[in-house]
């Protein structure tokens, strides 16, 4: 997970509220290890000020993150947060977008508005902990034509495959996401098979020849629309590439989208 992904993560939790300037200073120069002191030094802030502002916001993330914020233990807090809320972001994410771009601006994708029901109560760790079995890393068939790995539902090995990839080298993916775009027809939704946060940039894997005809028809539309709304790349990818070659793919997909 990047420092860029990590803050993403965070101002959702906050309810898409953005850290001002001092916050985001010190959470990203904590999320690199760097003492109070260090990040007094790197910057026009005295260390007192900085010392202030760290103890706010770890106060603040607590609260939203509902488990006790320090900051020698930002990134272990972030990540069990994630996994907490994974099935919750898969079951019911739409992005929110617009034509302009306005709606992710930013390095840090802070505009990008994330909505999912994050509600623990709702969907929590216990239905969490039984709908991932044993066997669910290396993925185990829920019904006929469905594949399940690690509480996500997916259509072929292939898909799998890419999803494997893609968390062992920690980034931030989101599987079937429904996509609520603005279009030149007026609003409507579309499907993303790999939603990727990549050193803040938004992209989208594609998977050929895994697809519904229905959907496999708005694959078009999809590009065209989704390269104005501020999502940097669409790129698809050959099923049978992806399921002999996936570290290749995940690779080139990320090394491209860290160039857009």
């Amino acid at each position: 997970m990047t420092v860029d992904e990590a803050l993403t993560i965070a101002e959702t939790a906050l309810n898409y509220d953005r850290l001002n300037k001092i916050q985001e200073i010190v959470f990203r120069q904590s999320w690199e290890g760097r003492s109070y002191k260090e990040i007094a030094a790197s910057t026009e802030y005295e260390y007192d000020y900085i010392k202030d502002a760290g103890a706010k916001l770890w106060k603040l993330l607590s609260k939203a993150l509902e488990e006790k914020v320090k900051k020698d233990n930002l990134k272990s807090v972030l990540k069990r947060y994630l996994r907490r809320n994974q099935v919750n972001v898969q079951r019911n994410l739409t992005i929110e977008v617009n034509l302009s771009g306005a709606n992710l601006s930013g390095a840090n994708l802070s505009g990008a508005r994330l909505f999912a029901n994050l509600n623990e109560a709702d969907y929590g760790q216990a239905d969490l902990d039984k709908t991932i079995t044993a066997d669910s890393e290396t993925g185990s068939s829920n019904s006929e034509n469905e594949i399940e790995w690690n509480g996500f539902h997916f259509d072929s090995d292939a898909q799998v495959k890419i999803a494997e990839i893609l968390d062992r080298t920690s980034t931030l993916f989101i599987p079937n996401s429904q996509l609520r775009l603005t279009t030149p027809a007026g609003r409507q939704n579309q499907k993303a098979q790999f939603l990727v946060f990549h050193q803040g940039k938004l992209g989208i894997l594609e998977v050929d020849g895994d697809r519904a005809p229905e959907d496999e028809k708005q694959d078009g539309q999809l590009d065209i629309v989704s390269l104005d709304s501020g999502i940097c790349l669409v790129k698809h990818y050959d099923a049978s590439l992806c399921s002999e070659q996936p570290d290749l793919v995940v690779q080139e997909f990320l090394a491209i989208l860290s160039q857009e």
